[in-house]
């Protein structure tokens, strides 16, 4: 996919990243109304990119070569879980929203896209007279994208063919806001399933130092790809790590340094008791299918943004 291109209008840009599902361009039209919302007035100064991978579509079409492995990784899920009642549910979620990662092909496809895109928003921003050093860049992602996004940073970080290094090349990040990050489930389940997920050495969430903020070692110092790293959870949504209300530690993503935010979704029309979990995650599965993640939905990306409206305004605008 080409990457998109667009004219700055003042100094600063926001890369929005979608999660497993199919996703095309004006998709996120209400995602991104309720983004201009929480920003003000000063909505109109961002250029807003929209990083979309619709080539991930056809391995939805595709899922039944994974079988195997999709099934190891649900055995492993509901092993994790220690609720009965909710074990079944949340596998099977889970595994329908995360087993892209399985492919190698579909990982690789997406970083490649996602650098590119990343290059051209610096440059969209050279192009109107602003330093890359000057330029204030922000990245929000959402579930599975969150993965992508940490993938894409480190290797932008690591390797300076990309030209997107914080130090040598002046590109960091106001802030990288993640919602709903499965980084630390995928990180549990990738080395419970073993060589069921190909190429693993590949992949920074499996690195042996465990998870760690990207950026760029410089002597004996490491100068971080993003000046803010926050990650926001909610307490109903199985893939930011909460079963139920309750934080399971192997599944929740927790890296040193970031800012953890942790969102009681109390307010969620029609969720009051598990049974009621249960029936809105059944019900956003579909064979062969992207899942269908609607408003009420603990996992909806419009619902994060809507909730957490007066944080992202500061984040974004300041």
């Amino acid at each position: 996919m080409a990457p998109i291109s667009q004219n700055w209008p003042a100094d600063r840009a926001i890369l929005l990243v979608h999660g497993v599902g199919d996703a095309k361009p004006g998709d996120y039209t209400s995602l991104v109304g309720a983004l201009k919302t929480a920003i003000g007035q000063q909505a109109g100064q961002i250029a807003i990119y929209e990083l979309y991978y619709n080539f991930i579509n056809d391995w939805f079409k595709d899922k039944t070569s994974f079988a195997s492995q999709l099934q190891q990784a649900k055995t492993l899920l509901k092993v994790g879980v220690s609720d009965p009642d909710l074990a079944e549910a949340i596998a099977e979620y889970a595994g329908d929203v995360l087993w892209p990662v399985l492919s190698r092909s579909a990982r690789a496809a997406v970083k490649e896209a996602y650098l590119a895109q990343l290059k051209q928003i610096v440059r969209d921003g050279i192009t109107v007279g602003v330093d890359p050093a000057n330029q204030k860049l922000t990245i929000i992602a959402h579930s599975l994208g969150c993965f992508y996004t940490y993938e894409a940073l480190h290797t932008a970080a690591l390797r300076p063919s990309h030209v997107l290094q914080p130090y040598t090349d002046g590109v960091r990040f106001d802030n990288v806001i993640l919602m709903a990050a499965p980084i630390q489930l995928l990180r549990t389940m990738g080395t419970g399933l073993g060589p069921a997920v190909p190429n693993k050495g590949e992949l920074s969430t499996f690195d042996e130092a465990g998870l760690t903020l990207p950026g760029q070692v410089r002597k004996n110092s490491k100068v971080l790809t993003a000046r803010s790293w926050i990650s926001i959870a909610g307490e109903l949504d199985p893939i930011g790590g909460f079963f139920f209300r309750k934080r399971a530690h192997w599944a929740y993503t927790q890296i040193e340094g970031q800012v953890s935010i942790v969102n009681p979704q109390t307010a969620l029309a029609g969720i009051q008791t598990k049974a009621d979990l249960i029936k809105v995650l059944s019900s956003s599965l579909a064979d062969k299918k992207a899942p269908n993640i609607k408003i009420n939905n603990p996992h909806s990306w419009t619902g994060y943004v809507t909730r957490h409206e007066k944080e992202l305004q500061r984040w974004l605008t300041v």
